[in-house]
Parts: structure tokens; sequence; C-alpha cells
């Protein structure tokens, strides 16, 4: 028998490796003609300092967010719009980070360097390409939880393209210094993303919005303020109506003080933005939080301790190690989230047993696949580099850092499925235990 876990996971799965090979792909055939452009200095610019600044600010606004949204289980005629009022929130959040990094970043600047005024506005520009993106955040996330991937791989595809074309155009053909360059490209690569959510969400949001009645904005002190449920026909009472009703009758029938309270939480959610959802969101924003220090803690070492030149055959490496994680262990870690937060079905043992065999099955594969890496990718880095990127990189110490890094697959692939079962599943005690724990490894690492 098919569950419906296996079901999301494998239809989950094929649709984010078809859309992260594109995107991948696309992405490595732009990075490495940059790289052969670049000195590793200037490569050590973009792919440290600049990634980590833009990736911060996106991931922190909008990751937690979008894991609160996937958790959220609701009736499918309010669910849309409780997401788009989740990942409305990402705009302020966003807007906080970004001059908070921008401004951090900006304030350790040496003004005395003579590039300091180039680098200045170069942050400032990713800043705002970072906020660009942002603005997109509530339908990029309305997106995933839809599991519209092909809606995300064209945004993210098109835009990627428009940032590699973008850059190759600036640097052969122009005298602009890198990091405009290069911020330029970024500014563009926001752009098109959000013209390609808007291109896609505005024609249903226009009719969805005329359909609208003009009371249908509600606010409480209890809550925050949020669109309410389209209107429903005659003959069809919402679920929240109906609880309503009943509570009231039995309240009228016992004269007690317990239906009262059930009729306020009733009533509670009616609203699109409630005090639950708010704590989860909370819950995965300090989650988003540690996995960012995981997976960009090296990069924020490199960018304090390490000189321009090391970052870069650092990036470089990073770059193409990740290849192989986003292309096939992110999908697998995205899928798999996507089939643990949902119920398979009323038995709960049944559904938390089908569950772990899943998980068993995803670490062996997992497990396997990393070890084929660790066993055969060292012996073959140095010529990868040469054949790929020339004599620049391959008589730098990339060759023996790839090496590592190939053994370093191994963890990773085994930690992206364990911890997506642990997200999905874990209640709010054991999440904060976890945070604490992740936390304390984190700085240590």
């Amino acid at each position: 028998m098919q569950s419906n876990s296996a079901a999301v996971l494998v239809r989950g799965f094929v649709n984010l490796v078809v859309s992260q090979l594109s995107v991948r792909l696309i992405n490595f055939a732009l990075n490495l003609v940059t790289a052969r452009l670049l000195t590793p200095e200037a490569y050590g610019l973009a792919s440290v300092q600049f990634h980590l600044l833009n990736t911060g600010i996106v991931f922190l606004s909008r990751e937690g967010l979008k894991r609160a949204c996937q958790r959220i289980q609701q009736d499918e005629r309010v669910h849309t719009q409780k997401v788009l009022a989740l990942g409305c929130l990402c705009i302020p959040l966003g807007a906080c980070i970004t001059a908070s990094v921008c401004s951090t970043t900006l304030w350790r600047m040496d003004m005395k360097d003579p590039d300091a005024q180039v680098h200045a506005t170069a942050v400032a520009m990713q800043g705002f390409a970072a906020f660009v993106e942002l603005c997109c955040g509530p339908l990029y996330i309305l997106a995933k939880v839809q599991l519209a991937d092909a809606v995300v791989a064209v945004a993210e595809g098109g835009a990627t393209i428009a940032k590699g074309a973008l850059i190759l155009l600036l640097l052969k053909k122009s005298s602009m210094p890198v990091p405009i360059a290069l911020s330029w490209a970024q500014v563009a690569y926001g752009g098109v993303t959000m013209a390609v959510y808007l291109a896609y969400y505005t024609p249903g949001f226009c009719k969805w919005m005329l359909s609208m009645p003009s009371d249908s904005f509600c606010l409480s002190k209890q809550v925050v303020l949020g669109p309410h449920q389209p209107p429903a026909s005659a003959s069809q009472d919402s679920e929240s109506d109906l609880r309503r009703r009943r509570l009231q009758g039995s309240e009228h029938a016992a004269g007690s003080a317990a239906p009262q309270r059930q009729q306020r939480a009733a009533a509670a959610d009616d609203f699109l933005l409630d005090s639950k959802s708010l704590a989860l969101c909370w819950r995965f924003l300090l989650q988003a939080i540690v996995h960012l220090a995981q997976t960009e803690g090296s990069r924020m070492v490199m960018a304090l301790c390490q000189s321009s030149y090391n970052q870069g055959v650092y990036g470089l490496v990073t770059n193409l190690g990740s290849l192989v994680v986003r292309t096939i262990f992110f999908p697998v870690e995205e899928a798999a989230f996507r089939a643990f937060s949902r119920p398979s079905g009323k038995d709960v043992e049944a559904d938390k047993k089908q569950k772990i065999q899943i998980l068993a099955i995803l670490v062996r594969i997992s497990g396997l696949t990393g070890l084929l890496a660790a066993a055969f990718g060292p012996s073959y880095t140095y010529v990868l580099l040469r054949l790929m990127y020339g004599q620049k990189w391959s008589s730098t110490e990339a060759p023996a850092a790839l090496a590592c890094y190939c053994g370093y697959i191994t963890l990773l692939a085994l930690n992206g499925c364990t911890e997506a079962y642990v997200n999905a599943v874990a209640d709010a005690r054991s999440e904060h235990h976890l945070w604490h724990v992740c936390a304390a490894i984190n700085c240590m690492h």
C-alpha cells in the first residue's frame, strides 16, 4: 500500500531534483566562466563576502516563515490566505535584518582604504538587491507550500541566467569595478525573481480581491490584523461558524465557564495571524539561525580572519562541492520535510511507524551516496580543476581542499534527512532543547 507520506516524498523529490538540476547546471556554467575571468581575490569577494551578505539576509527573513507555513494543517479554503499573511511578515523582518547587516558591515570597514568607497557602495547595493528579492517572499513561500516547484525553478533559473549574463557583459565590455558589477548583477537577480512571481500570481490575486467583501478585514487585541475568510454561499457554513454555534448551545445548556473559553478559542481561529502560528514562526526562526550558522559558519570565519586569496580558493571549492549537495541532497531534505509534516492517516502509531521506515530508507541511500563520493572523489580533484578551471586554480590549494570536501559530503547527506525528520515531527519542547544543543555545537565549531 502506497502511503501519503511516501507519495509526497517521491513526487516532491522528483520535482525538486528536476528544478534544482536545471538551476544548478546553469549556475555552475556561469560560475565556471566567472572564475576564469576573475582573480582569486575578486572571486573571494563574490563567493564569500557578497554571498554571505545576501544569503544571510534572505535566509533569515523567510526560511523560518516558510517552514512554519509548511507545518500548518488547516482548512484548504483559508490556508492560502494564512500562508500569505504569515509570508508578508518576511518584508518588515527583512527590512530590519537588511539594515542591521549592512550597517554592521559598513561600520567594520576601514574607510582609509582606497577601495573602501567602492566596497561601501557595493554593500549598499547588495542589501537593496536582497530586499528586492524579499518583496516577493510571500509569493515564494506560497509556491513552496503549494508544491509549485516549476514556478520556483523558472524564477531561480531566469534570475540566475540574467545575473550571469550581466556579470559577463559588465566584466568584459565595461571598465566598471568588479564589486559594482557583481552588485548590479545581484539587483538584476532580485528583479527577475520578483517579475516571475508577480506574473504568475497577479491574475489570480486580482480575481480574488474583486470577490472580497468590504468588511473582510478584522482586528482583535489577541491577534494581529489579517484578512478574514472569503465569503461562502448561503448553504455552506464555515467550520468555525459551526463550532461557534455548537459551543453557544452548550453554554446555554450548561451555563459553565468552560464553553466560554472554548468559544473564544474558536473565534480566534478566524484570524490568520493567531498566537499559535506566530509561536511556530518564532520556533523555526530560531532553527533558521542555527541552520545558517551550520551552513555558512565557515564563510563567516573566512570573511573575518582570512585573506581575499584564501577566500577565493574556499569559495571555489564550496561552490563546486555544493553542486552535488544542492542538486541531490537538498531536494531529498525538502521532500522529506514535506512528507513528514503531513499526516498519513488517522492512526497516529501507524503514521509514526511509517515515517520511521521512510527515514531509515533515506538514511541508507544518503549514506551510501556520500560514501561513494568520499571513496572516489579525492583521486580526481586535481584533474577536474585543471580541465575545468585551468592552471590558475589547479596550482592553488583548491585540489586538496576539494578532496577534504568529498568526505564532508557524507556528513551533509546524513544530516539533511535526519534534520528534516526532527523539524517535521518534534514538539515545541524538543525543538527548544535541540536548538540549545545545536547552538552550543556551532559555537564550538
